[in-house]
């Protein structure tokens, strides 16, 4: 019997994910998750809104609307709650409560999960790795179901060097920028820099692609949180590994970009920074004005941090 409290409890700790199955890629709009109503011709994204925080949703044009992912799932899926509720552990095992005994079994098979993807996973071009002109740096590829996949590994601890690395969960990222995760990744980060360059500066982004365009263009040690929602917790975290480092989010230039960076102004020694000439984020400057431009951002805010000093 699916345990609906708990579920909408666990919803909140990787919601993101679960809305992109339920209703596909969509907008963040401050605390809405705006995308495409799946159940009607919907063209134009703005009247089906979901509350990234609980799931709950409604359509300003049909009236359609429900108070929690559970009921989401149900108009998505056509279905009774229960049979909805089903359909998401059964999608995101996470959401599901399982006796301590069994947790534990299950912690470990996911460990072991992991570790043999992994050890499966070898150096090789990708698709996506074209499209955004960046290196593979410490991601893998595999195959999985007959497509080529981007394996990459997040952790929530800095190691003094790559041998002390200890993989927490997974990443994969298809040809087409699907992005899945094998669990929860809340305060989870990928590095993607050198794992031996210096610790004194530390740069957070959002996502893969764009803090190797950063790892790339620069000599810091650089991380992904892989979503703006958990800047926060891998600044907290990385903040109290390194209370002596200065942190840099490299925020995305949009509306979630923004509200992620802005939401770590109450962390001692972090500076934001925004790509400039318009860009989005990162990778898209990257792409269009290379390397040195990248580097340039960065190196002037260096500039100007030393002229204040």
């Amino acid at each position: 019997m699916a345990d609906f409290r708990n579920i909408k409890e666990k919803y909140r700790e990787n919601p993101l994910p679960i809305l992109r199955e339920l209703v596909g890629q969509g907008r963040i709009k401050g605390s809405d998750y705006v995308a495409l109503n799946p159940r009607r011709k919907d063209s134009k994204l703005g009247s089906f809104r979901i509350d990234i925080n609980t799931g709950r949703f409604h359509d300003f044009a049909t009236g359609d609307r429900g108070g929690s992912v559970i009921d989401l799932a149900a108009f998505v899926y056509n279905c009774e709650i229960v049979e909805a509720a089903q359909r998401l552990e059964s999608l995101f095992p996470f959401l599901a409560r399982q006796p301590l005994a069994v947790q534990g079994t299950l912690a470990k098979k996911k460990e072991v999960d992991i570790r043999y993807i992994w050890r499966k996973s070898i150096i090789a071009e990708h698709d996506y790795l074209k499209n955004k002109k960046i290196l593979l740096g410490n991601a893998l590829v595999n195959n999985y179901r007959g497509q080529s996949r981007l394996v990459i590994p997040l952790t929530d601890f800095i190691p003094s060097n790559h041998s002390g690395f200890i993989i927490k969960t997974l990443q994969f990222i298809d040809k087409d920028g699907n992005k899945r995760f094998s669990g929860s990744f809340r305060g989870m980060f990928h590095i993607a820099s050198d794992f031996d360059n210096s610790k004194d500066t530390i740069v957070i982004c959002e996502g893969y692609a764009t803090a190797r365009s950063i790892a790339e263009s620069t000599d810091f040690y650089v991380v992904a949180a892989m979503s703006s929602l958990n800047i926060k917790p891998v600044a907290e975290k990385i903040a109290e590994q390194f209370p002596n480092a200065e942190i840099i989010i490299a925020a995305d230039n949009d509306e979630a970009g923004r509200a992620g960076a802005q939401g770590v102004s109450d962390i001692p020694n972090v500076v934001i920074v925004y790509p400039t000439q318009g860009f989005k984020d990162f990778n898209d400057m990257y792409q269009a004005v290379g390397t040195e431009k990248v580097r340039n951002v960065f190196i002037g805010l260096q500039v100007e941090e030393n002229e204040n000093v």
